[in-house]
């Protein structure tokens, strides 16, 4: 049977780095190693020919000789580098074959320096020196929850759905998850242990969900306060009006005085959004921008003349025409 490509093998590009052979063969070594499918032959035969292939493609000149000649050059390469390497080739298709592992587990580790020091880069996440394989804690998921502006405000229970690794095997996992009324914009909410289960009976990892907040179509958020620009006639403005305003939770009633000015701002205490700790809330600020009608009539440009003289005499045209007519007059 004709062997398979060893690049294929351990699932890299021909132009892959060594770190990069070395770290899918230690991930594939992990996966199919005897001592973890006890009894399984598939797993064992995977096992060995994934060494093979590390074994070609780890040392510069089996790998250089494979390029070149494929199995046959990796055949011949392969003894001559070991050997050189390491003072003594390895017999058959395996760099491990001929090692009694449970030797190693049991509290008697090689003499031979080169292969013990190979056996724990490659193992030594799997394996202590003392016996059986080594706890390992599941991995950490990450999981980006999306809210809207207002829940952020109010807090929310959202429900999630999401894989994570149980045994070996991906599985489909649904939470409930509290979100904190004034969670931030990328705040991470940690939910123990729900990560990727342990091995070997190893602690669970954690899940952490990301907040995301949408936006709002009026509000903005600056810390915990909220602001808002509030549009008004320049009718309003002279004359002043009461104003109805959404807020957060309801609604609220502001009062605009006669005389406001464009870019005033009014504050609501209390109306932003609350501390984490729940012990205060930030205000709304809502800020003034003074409308003016477009496409008027002819009558009602008639009506807006009349009050040209009381335009001139408002404070802060009067303050202006003053003070550029001192800096113009200086000129002169």
């Amino acid at each position: 049977m004709s062997k398979r490509d060893y690049y294929s093998v351990l699932g890299v590009a021909k132009t892959a780095s060594a770190d990069e052979i070395k770290k899918a063969y230690r991930k594939l070594a992990m996966k199919y190693h005897p001592d973890k499918n006890q009894g399984d032959k598939a797993s064992e035969d995977k096992f060995k020919e994934v060494s093979e292939a590390y074994e070609a493609l780890s040392d510069p000149k089996t790998r250089s000789a494979y390029d070149q000649f494929g199995h046959a050059g990796a055949g011949a390469g392969a003894a001559a580098g070991f050997r050189g390497a390491r003072g003594g080739g390895f017999q058959g298709s395996s760099p491990f074959e001929g090692f009694d592992f449970s030797e190693f587990r049991h509290g008697q580790p090689y003499t031979t320096e080169s292969a013990h020091d190979l056996f724990n880069d490659l193992f030594g996440d799997m394996f202590n020196q003392r016996r059986g394989p080594v706890r390992a804690r599941g991995a950490d998921l990450k999981y980006n929850l999306q809210i809207g502006f207002e829940e952020a405000a109010r807090g929310a229970e959202k429900t999630i759905r999401f894989l994570r690794e149980n045994n070996g095997k991906e599985e489909s996992a649904h939470l409930s998850v509290s979100v904190p009324a004034g969670v931030k914009p990328g705040q991470r909410l940690k939910l123990r242990g729900e990560g990727d289960t342990g091995t070997h009976g190893g602690a669970n990892g954690d899940l952490y969900v990301v907040v995301n907040i949408s936006e709002h179509p009026l509000f903005k958020r600056v810390e915990n306060d909220v602001t808002m620009d509030l549009p008004i006639s320049f009718v309003d403005a002279i004359l002043g009006t009461d104003v109805e305003v959404p807020t957060l939770a309801g609604s609220a009633t502001v009062k605009i005085p006669p005389n406001t000015h464009n870019g005033q701002t009014f504050r609501l205490r209390g109306k932003g959004f609350p501390d984490l700790g729940g012990k205060s809330s930030g205000d709304m600020l809502l800020k003034v921008l003074i409308d003016v009608p477009k496409n008027l009539t002819e009558s009602q440009k008639e009506l807006i003349q009349q009050l040209s003289s009381v335009a001139d005499s408002a404070p802060l045209v009067r303050d202006y025409k003053e003070k550029a007519k001192r800096i113009l007059d200086s000129r002169k």
